[in-house]
């Protein structure tokens, strides 16, 4: 069997056979062994294999070269087995390929049983055996996990979840070390993690507990603003329950609360996956290849600026934290800088210590700070010669003149050394960091990498990603594309809006049944809590007319000047809830638009009363303008329910129920005539809607037989002068 083998996962893999490390041979080797590790002793075909191995486009090579790689395998993990049924390790049957390979065996589950043992240890009050064994399964790790299948999709799962329990190891670590009255160690730890996993409210939460605890309160109120408006502008959201309780026990200095007590130590769950996760990076294979160019370039001693922009959720960190892991696994060493979140505790731009030679001290502890930026970079340059780097700088919009200005200064003087520096920034009109950049550019030749919305194919292949693989030439492909479609349209492109939608169960995602998750009515309501109250007006009224802003309609619903009006719009698509489309077909002019999530989000947050009186607004303005539909007019006088005179219902509905037979829509203007002959209390009234209602039928039962009449078994052509819609529908 294979006990006498030791599988490391933790890091780039490698396997050893007593003191020795075999060698696995070339990646895509290393690639199909870490896929059978994945399996856990359980086959894979060689279908499944060469799917997994190319990235579901194997080539006409690929299971000749499986086999081979088998062999090569077999040969190296049991070198004294005879080839013919002597294999204890790597098996093949008609199930595929087993790698028998037994729990014990790994680096990754003795990690595991590491952190259980600590938890239950702590649980009993055991402190320094907890603290030992959770320091011994944080030492096994030596880098990404799986670090060979990293960029593979089958390894995605797997190295989420490892990593996730790292966090956990880490966050019970800090507790340890709080229960054992070391609040300084715990603290340094907390700040680890709060970088590495900016967004993990429960490491927050011990950084808070553990600053107070070391008699620094001033600081942790501090991290507590930086987490909180971290989560409004990321992700919309507002510290919960536990980060918010340990932030009032900091307030009122309760120190029965924020003491280490057993009943804070509630376990982390060890296998849970961070909400809205996307399951693959889809979309940006091209800034993938340049990087790996720029790596290239990095590795042969050539310093490079990196800039990814966009708007929140589209992917800046995600794509951020998959170059620190390229470049992890080629041997640079990493550092993490959040801005607005300064290694200090303080905001930087402020007038303490330079921020950027604090940043270098992480990396660097035995550098000294003094000097200024050049002697520091000279310094710097020597070490960087010996350890490649990658500086990763995460929001640099919210970053102070003097960061910026610093960061300037370094650009200027670290040249030729192998140092990637990627930063990370929303688009935004501050004319500081249009400077910034703009230096970059002329000083560093720093590559810029807007991020633009996934597109239609993406959310396609984001979709698959997600659900049972399926055939597109089978029925039902077109379908689905169709719903990627509609999903792109209702998440604007936009990684995290669509990821969030595609949590819910698929009937709930787009169409009639679609649902707002509660994440992203969040995200909309940070961004529409900056808006004047006019301008939310101005959007509950283009919400319940149809999304389209109408100029002429919205004057007469408002009752503002046009200059009035142009300011809104503005503020509006400034807060990105409201979008201007270029008019693209002929005759087509462009028009502002409300985003469909925004719109939805305003008709949820819309009383029944507010939602009748715009419909009424709306309708009476509509009978104002000229070559306006009836239906259009019908339609709001309907929705505004008991403020409308049962009379005006009833002659609404006989005017759209007249036009629409004028325009051969024979269905609808009998739907039209039924409303009105229910809303009727007159007899009369009520038996011509009824007659009104049979005569559409009969036309719209003649009309469908003529078209299916055998002499044209193409169909009726569609007259040139029959309309097609009316005009775009409001409401």
């Amino acid at each position: 069997m294979s006990d006498h083998l030791r599988f490391v996962l933790l890091g780039p893999l490698e396997v050893w056979s007593g003191d020795v490390r075999l060698d696995l041979g070339p990646p895509k080797r290393r690639v199909l062994l870490a896929r059978l590790l994945i399996a856990d002793s359980r086959p894979v075909s060689a279908d499944r294999l060469g799917e997994d191995l190319w990235e579901g486009s194997p080539p006409a090579g690929a299971m000749s070269s499986i086999h081979s790689h088998i062999s090569r395998l077999r040969a190296v993990l049991e070198p004294d087995r005879t080839r013919r049924g002597g294999q204890t390790v790597l098996l093949s049957g008609s199930a595929g390929y087993t790698l028998h390979a037994p729990p014990q065996t790994r680096d990754s589950t003795r990690f595991e049983e590491a952190v259980n043992h600590a938890r239950g240890l702590l649980t009993r009050g055991r402190l320094a055996e907890a603290r030992r064994e959770v320091q011994r399964g944080l030492t096994l790790w030596r880098g990404t996990a799986l670090a060979d299948a990293a960029n593979y999709a089958f390894a995605e799962r797997e190295i989420a979840r490892l990593e996730e329990i790292r966090l956990a190891a880490g966050e019970l670590h800090a507790t340890v070390l709080l229960h054992e009255g070391e609040p300084d160690k715990a603290a340094v730890i907390a700040e680890e993690l709060t970088t590495r996993a900016p967004l993990r409210e429960a490491a927050w939460a011990l950084l808070l507990r553990a600053l107070y605890l070391a008699g620094r309160p001033a600081e942790a109120l501090q991290r507590f603003e930086a987490i909180r408006t971290l989560l409004a502008e990321e992700l919309g959201t507002v510290p919960g329950p536990e980060l918010s309780d340990v932030h009032v026990a900091v307030l009122r200095q309760d120190l029965t609360a924020l003491a280490p007590f057993r009943s804070h130590t509630t376990p982390v769950p060890l296998v849970a996956r961070p909400a809205g996760t996307p399951s693959s990076i889809v979309g940006r294979a091209a800034e993938l290849t340049r990087f790996d160019e720029i790596l290239s370039d990095a590795g042969g001693g050539r310093t490079r600026w990196v800039v990814l922009s966009g708007e929140g959720g589209i992917g800046k960190t995600r794509l951020a934290e998959e170059f620190a892991s390229r470049a992890a696994d080629a041997g640079f060493k990493t550092v993490w800088v959040r801005c607005g979140i300064d290694i200090g505790g303080e905001a930087d731009g402020g007038d303490g210590p330079d921020p950027i030679g604090r940043l270098i001290s992480m990396a660097y502890p035995d550098i000294g700070l003094e000097g200024g930026s050049e002697a520091i970079a000279g310094e710097l340059t020597e070490r960087l010669t010996r350890q490649p780097t990658i500086c990763l700088i995460e929001d640099l919009h919210r970053a102070g003149p003097r960061f910026r200005r610093l960061l300037g200064s370094y650009a200027a003087v670290l040249r030729d050394v192998p140092l990637i520096v990627v930063c990370t920034t929303q688009d935004t009109d501050d004319a500081g960091l249009r400077e910034l950049l703009a230096l970059l550019v002329r000083q560093t030749r720093a590559t810029l990498m807007p991020l633009d919305p996934l597109t239609v194919a993406d959310v396609h292949e984001l979709m698959q990603s997600r659900s049972t693989p399926f055939n597109p030439s089978v029925p039902g492909s077109e379908l689905h594309q169709r719903e990627a479609a509609a999903l792109h349209r209702r998440g604007e492109g936009n990684p995290f809006l669509i990821t969030e939608i595609l949590e819910l169960p698929s009937e709930e995602r787009t169409g009639p049944g679609a649902r707002l998750p509660a994440s992203i009515s969040r995200v909309l309501r940070a961004r529409m809590d900056l808006l004047d109250d006019r301008v939310l007006t101005m959007l509950q009224a283009i919400a319940v007319t149809g999304g389209e802003l109408d100029p002429e309609l919205l004057l007469r619903i408002r009752t503002i000047s046009r200059e009035e009006l142009l300011s809104l719009i503005d503020a509006a698509v400034t807060a990105r809830v409201l979008n201007w489309e270029d008019g693209i077909a002929p005759g087509r002019t462009g028009r502002y638009i409300m985003p469909d999530l925004v719109r939805e989000l305003v008709l949820q947050d819309l009383t029944p009363a507010r939602r009748q009186l715009l419909h009424a607004a709306a309708a009476r303005a509509l009978t104002e303008l000229t070559h306006r539909h009836p239906v259009h007019i019908a339609r709001h006088l309907m929705a505004a329910g008991p403020l409308i005179a049962r009379e005006d219902l009833i002659d609404a509905a006989f005017a759209a129920g007249n036009r629409c037979a004028e325009d051969d829509q024979h269905a609808e203007a009998a739907l039209w005539f039924d409303h009105a002959a229910a809303l009727a209390d007159d007899p009369g009234v009520r038996a011509e809607a009824r007659h009104a209602a049979d005569t559409a039928r009969l036309q719209l039962d003649q009309l469908e037989r003529w078209i299916g009449h055998p002499g044209d078994p193409a169909g009726l052509p569609r007259d040139p002068a029959w309309p097609t819609d009316p005009e775009p529908r409001a409401g």
